[in-house]
């Protein structure tokens, strides 16, 4: 529900009741002629002392109401506070404890959080959905969900009657043009959706075709693995031309480039003949050579051939763990359900079917539908996952003000939520995970045990790295840098942005501005030699990623990622993300295979990465800084305004000290605020 905020709209009738003193909507104690029987003019000092500027107690109502439920008052609610001539503690007490109450908490910290993944991909393996043309069989541009409405067993849209409805194909196969052409040799088709194939276990496993020669051969739908094959006939597999002989192209320093290849499309006489040729058709004049297509599960990344070598397999029937009981048809690669490659012995989990033997795994598990980015259709799981994830820190604020806790609390609680997507994904699909890198928040067996489809959010306990909101994913993701994590936190909730010093800018020849370290380097050391102090908090939290670097798995200095650094050797991928091989100087090579948190580190900041995020908000509780911009926030999102010079003198640390004896209690600081003289002002 969108907030309503009382004073923005009643700001056009303070003028009127600023004009006047002594008027109906003066308080209890002081009424007073109607407005149409008021002075038309006031005296310029009346508005400090005027009665008719504070709000009688049923316009109160409507504005603590709308304030703190988000809506208007009821008219039983009217009438008793009508009769009571002002509004009971009883009844703010019922609002602050009223769900209404949690939602306009969590709009509230949705402005300071900003927790919106909506950008980003968190997608697990390659899986899509799509349309066909059935007249070519080619994928087309229409691409649909999964949903259960569009599955081959579901009902028909409403309004479409099912005699009309064209039957919908529920089809799945891998979408990526550059991870499809290694598979298929093409960018614009993914394999037939008209073409069954049987399962690996079935009796007949082969077929025959006949060729342009009049001559039927036998082939196999898998190979000795039970790795499907493409179907081997001109369909499927047809031969292409190319402008060099076999002898070029066969030549130790031949060169590939795609305008050396075209399709065999141009109709007329062939003069050499193959099973695999489509009939009529033959090589243009401008590539006479014909190429052999390998009918094969050949990877060939990087080579221009692909561009036309087309080899593409039938689909299979399979029930995926999105799909319950629903056999939905599913591309032949896709549909292979082993663990691991059969080649190298790799997990098949993240492989994207790079890997002709892999596929979406068993019941689909490595895959989950992704196309159509944001469309919140109810088997969309990339959706499902992202929406969770946003919502997930709202859900622990609320959690801590549901139970009153201490405020602060929203920073340190292991406490959280997830959905059965969620659950399922952080169970079953870390390792297949694209796009936003996520690590397991708590060992499997400690997750909740829910169904996948069930939408509900439910509670469990993360490991003990963790801190409240700043360790979740939508606000590692959201803000992926540490500099960024820390200068949100310093802007929303110790009220302290980062400004640009006012000195000006060294010379480019000084070499001072040659310095890595940004908290030395001139003209950046004004703000950075505050904020990389701080950064040091996240410094366990990788930056672009929400996995939490432990110090089991990454240590501060790993050797392996220092012989990288200085001899280019054993450069994993690990070394060159989380750890210092890119040495600039002969000073930063002394950090050659340090982690990358620690660099440029002193002592003290590496107690701080230790603590992780929740020693920055012990930090910030013992300033008091958190504290005082607890207070200001509240108070502008309840009184539509910050506070005046005056009220930061007079009535700030008033508000502290009351909010630090109720053991930050939020909602006593709400309730302190909206029965301060100030909140009930019309100004």
């Amino acid at each position: 529900m969108t907030q309503i905020n009382f004073h923005g709209a009643v700001a056009a009738l303070s003028l009127i009741l600023a004009a006047s003193c002594g008027g109906g909507l003066g308080s209890p104690e002081n009424a007073g002629p109607s407005i149409a029987a008021r002075p038309a003019a006031a005296p310029a000092n009346a508005q400090a002392a005027c009665p008719a500027c504070t709000a009688d107690p049923t316009h109160y109502l409507r504005q603590l109401s709308l304030d703190l439920r988000g809506r208007p008052p009821s008219m039983d609610e009217l009438t008793r506070v009508a009769a009571a001539n002002g509004v009971p503690d009883s009844m703010i007490d019922e609002m602050l404890r009223s769900d209404e109450f949690l939602t306009q908490v969590e709009s509230w910290h949705r402005a300071l959080l900003w927790p919106n993944l909506d950008g980003f991909h968190v997608r697990g393996g390659p899986i899509v959905a799509s349309d066909f043309d059935d007249k070519t069989s080619r994928r087309i541009g229409g691409q649909f969900s999964p949903d259960p409405t569009l599955l081959e067993d579901g009902p028909a849209p409403k309004g479409t009657l099912p005699s009309k409805r064209k039957p919908p194909h529920g089809f799945v196969f891998f979408g990526d043009g550059n991870i499809e052409r290694l598979l298929r040799g093409s960018s614009s088709q993914g394999c037939d959706p008209t073409l069954e194939y049987p399962p690996p276990s079935a009796k007949a496993l082969s077929y025959a075709v006949t060729g342009s020669d009049n001559v039927k051969r036998s082939y196999r739908y898998y190979d000795a693995d039970a790795v499907p094959l493409p179907y081997h006939d001109s369909t499927h597999c047809p031969n292409f031309c190319s402008s060099k002989s076999d002898a070029e192209r066969g030549a130790s320093d031949y060169k590939q480039k795609p305008e050396f290849y075209a399709a065999m499309r141009e109709k007329g006489p062939d003069a050499k003949p193959h099973e695999l040729d489509p009939l009529g058709m033959h090589c243009p004049a401008s590539h006479p050579h014909r190429v052999l297509n390998a009918c094969t599960n050949a990877v060939m990344p990087n080579d221009p051939e692909n561009a036309f070598r087309e080899r593409r397999e039938g689909f299979r029937r399979m029930k995926h763990y999105w799909s319950k009981t629903t056999e939905i048809r599913t591309c032949a690669y896709e549909a292979q359900e082993r663990e691991s490659s059969v080649y190298s012995g790799s997990p098949c989990a993240g492989s994207t079917l790079r890997d002709s033997s892999c596929g979406c795994g068993p019941g689909g598990l490595y895959c989950m539908p992704a196309v159509g980015f944001n469309a919140p259709l109810p088997s969309r799981t990339e959706y499902l996952i992202r929406s969770a994830l946003n919502e997930e820190p709202l859900r622990i604020v609320s959690s801590v003000i549901q139970r009153n806790e201490d405020y602060f609390e929203i920073f340190t609680t292991r406490r959280s939520f997830v959905t059965g997507p969620l659950a399922f994904l952080y169970k079953n699909q870390l390792p297949s995970v694209q796009g936003l890198e996520l690590g397991a928040p708590a060992p499997k067996d400690t997750l909740p045990n829910v169904a996948y489809d069930d939408l509900a959010f439910h509670e469990y306990v993360r490991d003990a790295e963790h801190a409240g909101v700043l360790t979740t994913p939508a606000y590692l993701g959201r803000f992926p840098t540490w500099r960024a994590r820390v200068s949100q936190f310093r802007s929303a909730f110790m009220c302290r942005p980062f400004t640009p010093g006012s000195a000006s800018l060294p010379s480019p020849d000084d070499p001072c501005t040659r310095e890595p370290n940004l908290g030395r380097r001139c003209g950046c050391k004004n703000c950075h030699s505050a904020i990389e102090p701080m950064t040091a908090y996240f410094g366990r939290w990788a930056e672009r990623s929400a996995k939490y670097l432990s110090p089991r798995e990454f240590p501060a200095f790993d050797p392996y990622c220092q012989q990288c650094a200085l001899t280019g050797q054993g450069c994993t991928p690990r070394c060159r993300t989380q750890y210092v091989v890119d040495t600039v100087d002969a000073n930063g090579a002394r950090y050659a295979g340090t982690l990358r948190g620690y660099l440029y580190r002193a002592k003290e900041e590496e107690t701080h990465i230790d603590e992780g995020p929740a020693g920055l908000v012990a930090s910030a509780i013992v300033s008091g800084e958190l504290q005082k911009c607890t207070v200001r926030s509240t108070w502008t999102k309840l009184l539509g305004r910050p506070m005046s010079d005056a009220e930061m003198g007079s009535t700030l640390d008033d508000l502290v000290l009351r909010f630090d004896g109720s053991h930050h209690s939020y909602r006593e600081l709400v309730r302190a605020i909206v029965t301060s003289p100030a909140y009930r002002r019309v100004d």
